[in-house]
């Protein structure tokens, strides 16, 4: 057989020598495939230029001298690159329609991993089946051992077609469940079926399938075609309006999602009326061309090119699924041993060993290091290798992952953490560190640099969150050193060389319910440090091109100590703290830097809120100053005007204004 010089009839010979995982790069121009169309009707240049056309309509002569980058693997889908075109396309066969006398086309074209249109098909449901089946047979790491017990209340799901499903009192029984993790929706659009104490005693007789909306319902159907009887849902299985009931169950979300036999996230419904079973992105059906011998190619855009990092996805770093904007789910996820996670665009399987999806582009074991996250912080073999520094530098993720997350209700903030909590407590003991306390979302052992929150302007979110306006919650949640006691992105730096320049002399916090770890009613910390007084602030706009990481929405505030001028960063966006008269006080935290000389104060702004003659002064915060050598990350750069930072790094500038004051001790609220 002559071989085409254009194509190499998609170059055979060549594949065969290839190491596998490999592929063979070439290009072409689409005038060579012209070119060679019309000299000799090849059908392997006819069918690249087919392919091209099915996501351009339209051509002209310069086209012609484009170059299109083919991609070529051993028994893998076709690659087709038009990068100035913006075509990325993949051609691949299916095993039903492959051609005998073609044999060398599936060699060049092989056939492709498919999303099915809908995740109600039976090809999905099939799927998730093989995907735990291998889990339970094959991941050390995913057992659970003997079967635990089942939590509190659990929805037995009953027969499709002959029973409906009821609310059953587990009574200390042991089993296999399902937990479902997925969003509740603004309840005008997404109306919620509720467990109530008015419906508790109806719900354990029967809760009509047709009377749920329609995620719970989807819920039940996955649980049923997977062969599993017993499913958790928190609007069934906990009481809601009954607050003692509502704060013993929330208080054991740990332990609901660690010993679920598998959770199901709704990550594609914003609202439970939306479902989980829905149409898939990805499930588009492809284009079809004819090829030779009545063989027909399939072709479809890229999928690795518009693959989502689920890694990223799932932990919220990310553009999100509506799931992934929801405080509550973010714990859901990390204590889950395994997630079958229904998202807009695929099927997407995640296990204390393995992620997978749909399509076959994401297929990858878990490391300890993986998406950064919390979720190795549950497995005990990975919690021996780190450092009580790695575990701190965990929940700083956290941190920053929770408070980009919307709740709907202010107070559930550290409820909706509690799980978590409780899981690193367990890594601190593993650790050596068994007596760590736990306040208002920071740990004791590392107060220190955890003070140096601060909000996250909107620059650093752009692509992935919508603005959020960061704010104090209506209703006091928790103390102003508390990072819970605003509402909006956060993030503690990544500070170099940090001392510590204050004595923590106590440090408590009391909590509101039956939960240690959830909502607070009051919190202090009574600290020995250096104190200045009598500071004032000034208000100061933007210039264009300033990316100062001081300035929040378009406002930056500067602290006055006589001549000394340090930017500060406000605890709440748009807080005007200039008002005529009034003074605030810095407290030093530490500095931070290498050699003496240059080393950076990093203080927090306190108010004073109660002073009483013989006693000590209580302060609450108000704000953070933050050295311009500070490292922040999620790409916070610090390009600091150039008058800005030689006022700053000037000699007086450097001069702590802490210097001349003596240490004294007073408590923050």
């Amino acid at each position: 057989m002559t071989r085409c010089d254009v194509c190499s009839n998609l170059q055979p010979e060549t594949l065969s020598l290839l190491p596998p995982g490999q592929r063979a790069v070439c290009f072409v121009t689409v005038g060579d495939l012209k070119a060679s169309i019309a000299a000799s009707s090849c059908a392997e240049c006819t069918l690249i230029l087919d392919a091209l056309s099915c996501y351009k309509t339209e051509w002209d002569a310069k086209d012609d001298g484009q170059s299109v980058e083919m991609q070529i693997a051993l028994g893998k889908p076709l690659r087709l690159f038009w990068r100035r075109e913006s075509i990325y396309v993949e051609l691949f066969s299916r095993e039903s329609n492959l051609s005998r006398e073609n044999p060398e086309v599936t060699t060049s074209i092989g056939p492709a991993l498919e999303v099915a249109e809908s995740s109600f098909s039976d090809s999905c449901f099939h799927l998730a089946s093989s995907w735990l089946d291998t889990c339970t047979k094959s991941h050390p790491a995913c057992q659970l051992g003997a079967e635990p017990p089942l939590p509190t209340r659990v929805i037995d799901v009953g027969i499709e077609g002959k029973q409906d499903p009821f609310l059953l009192e587990s009574q200390a029984l042991r089993g296999q469940y399902v937990a479902l993790s997925y969003c509740w929706g603004d309840p005008k659009v997404h109306p919620v079926l509720k467990t109530t104490p008015e419906t508790y005693q109806k719900h354990k007789q029967c809760i009509e399938f047709t009377s749920l909306p329609k995620t719970l319902r989807d819920a039940i159907t996955i649980t049923r075609r997977l062969g599993l009887q017993y499913l958790w849902i928190d609007a069934l299985c906990i009481i809601q309006g009954d607050a003692d009931d509502w704060a013993r169950e929330s208080s054991r979300m740990c332990e609901v999602y660690s010993n679920a036999y598998l959770t199901i996230a709704g990550s594609n419904a914003a609202g439970n009326a939306e479902g989980i079973l829905n149409k898939q992105a990805y499930g588009t059906p492809p284009k079809e061309i004819s090829y030779k011998a009545g063989m027909t190619i399939y072709v479809r855009k890229h999928l690795a090119r518009m693959h989502d990092n689920y890694a990223e996805m799932s932990r919220g770093a990310a553009k999100p699924e509506p799931i992934n904007c929801r405080a509550w789910t973010l714990q859901e996820g990390f204590l889950s041993n395994r997630v079958l996670r229904y998202t807009s665009n695929e099927l997407v399987w995640e296990c204390n060993e393995w992620r997978q999806c749909e399509c076959g582009v994401s297929s990858a074991p878990i490391g300890p290091d993986d998406e950064a996250s919390s979720r190795s912080i549950r497995k005990p073999d990975i919690v021996e290798t780190l450092s009580l520094d790695d575990i701190y530098q965990k929940w700083v993720d956290v941190i920053s992952f929770a408070s980009e997350r919307q709740l709907g209700y202010d107070e559930d903030r550290l409820p909706s953490l509690s799980g978590l909590a409780k899981q690193f407590v367990a890594a601190f003991e593993q650790v050596g560190n068994p007596n760590e306390q736990y306040l208002a979302g920071l740990w004791r052992s590392n107060l220190a640099k955890s003070l140096l929150w601060s909000i996250e302007d909107d620059e650093n979110r752009v692509g992935r969150y919508d603005v959020i306006e960061v704010r104090r919650p209506k209703a006091w949640r928790a103390p102003s050193w508390s990072w819970v006691s605003v509402e909006g992105p956060i993030r503690i730096p990544q500070v170099s060389g940090f001392r510590s320049a204050i004595e923590v002399l106590e440090a408590s916090t009391e909590p509101s319910t039956l939960d240690p770890y959830g909502q607070v009613a009051s919190g202090k910390i009574v600290a020995r440090g250096r104190v200045v007084h009598g500071l004032s602030i000034t208000l100061e706009e933007t210039t264009k091109g300033d990316q100062d990481h001081a300035y929040v929405h378009g406002e930056r505030y500067a602290i006055h100590h006589g001549d000394r001028v340090k930017h500060i960063i406000c605890d709440e966006s748009g807080k005007k703290l200039s008002s005529a008269g009034e003074t605030f006080s810095a407290l030093l935290v530490g500095t931070i830097g290498g050699r003496l000389a240059s080393r950076e104060d990093v203080f927090l702004v306190i108010r004073s809120v109660a002073k009483v003659e013989g006693e000590i002064a209580s302060f609450e915060r108000v704000g953070m100053s933050l050295s311009v050598a500070t490292q922040l990350p999620l790409g916070m750069g610090l390009l600091a005007g150039k008058e800005f930072s030689e006022k700053l790094f000037s000699t007086e500038s450097n001069s702590s204004m802490f210097s001349e004051v003596v240490e004294e001790e007073i408590i923050l609220v």
